[in-house]
């Protein structure tokens, strides 16, 4: 599955968590996290792999992603 930025908000908001305890999750900086979520950076290989440790960690399964990424797809429709 590709991880986009929009999904990040919905992401956190799935386990109620603010965007600074999600960044400790990732081990990215908050305010790294925020220029992605805003789309002011682009996910890198490196991001990418950080962000799906973090929702490993946080017990998502494939099922749930996919979830996000269809609601993700039809708010931008």
């Amino acid at each position: 599955m590709k991880l986009t930025a929009e999904m990040l908000p919905f992401i956190r908001k799935c386990r109620g968590l603010s965007q600074s305890v999600f960044a400790e999750y990732s081990g990215i900086p908050q305010a790294r996290l925020s220029d992605i979520e805003t789309g002011k950076i682009s996910i890198t290989d490196h991001y990418t792999g950080k962000l799906f440790l973090a929702i490993g960690k946080l017990k998502f399964n494939e099922k749930e992603l996919q979830r996000i990424s269809e609601l993700v797809k039809n708010q931008n429709k």
